[in-house]
């Protein structure tokens, strides 16, 4: 018990040491089961019919993780890795959303997550691919060791926006966080950003403050995807 207890707080020292220096870590191979990443994709196939203004597809807030009790969800989202990851980096009880998404259109423009750009609104995304990702079905793309600089550009623009958010829903909405549309004396490019190409059941966890990009898909591809978001 000792060594298990040792070899989970080198596991969890690891991730957190590379996720604050780099704003990113990517997890090896495959955490999931193929009867887990059933579920999660049919969890976007049962929402399918749903309305969702999105210019990619379909994408899904299902709100808190609790929504999904008794679930396969549930079960990720309280394991001992999700919990593991919150105690260590958060210490602290955290809000837990779950989002479902389905890009599968690329006809009607970029949707905001297909430009380069930082989360008007900072938190930490688990990302999980639920289908093969590669350059043209749309793979997460990021811009190494950015979250610092993404971090100063969101606080100098910042409202209270969680204490007075409906107050401040217009000032939200239209606050500036495309690099290369609102920020272009900057210099960064599209270019700039690496892309994560990886199988299904591919999972990383990345601080929104991080330049990044998505979604995108060439004709005939599509990309499902299953967040979990930490705040």
């Amino acid at each position: 018990m000792e060594q298990d207890t040792h070899t989970k707080e080198t596991f969890f020292s690891d991730v957190i040491k590379r996720f604050k220096d780099d704003g990113i870590c990517i997890f090896e191979g495959n955490a999931f089961t193929p009867e887990q990443l059933n579920y999660f994709t049919s969890a976007i196939d049962v929402k399918s019919n749903e309305s969702s203004d999105y210019k990619f597809g379909k994408s899904y807030n299902t709100g808190d993780v609790h929504n999904w009790i008794g679930t396969p969800i549930w079960e990720f989202a309280t394991s001992n890795f999700m919990t593991g990851f919150v105690h260590h980096y958060f210490n602290r009880p955290v809000i837990t959303d779950v989002f479902l998404t389905h890009e599968y259109k690329n006809n009607e423009g970029l949707d905001r997550n297909g430009f380069l750009h930082f989360d008007r609104l900072r938190c930490v995304k688990f990302f999980i691919y639920l289908t093969d990702c590669d350059e043209e079905s749309g793979a997460f793309h990021f811009v190494p060791n950015s979250h610092k600089h993404g971090k100063q550009l969101r606080e100098q623009g910042s409202l209270s926006y969680e204490e007075d958010f409906d107050e401040n829903r217009q000032a939200y909405e239209t606050k500036k966080n495309r690099l290369v549309e609102d920020f272009p004396e900057l210099g960064y490019k599209n270019s700039d950003a690496i892309p994560i190409i990886g199988k299904a059941g591919t999972m990383f966890v990345f601080d929104t403050d991080l330049f990044h990009f998505g979604g995108k898909i060439q004709e005939g591809k599509e990309r499902k995807v299953m967040r979990i978001h930490l705040k």
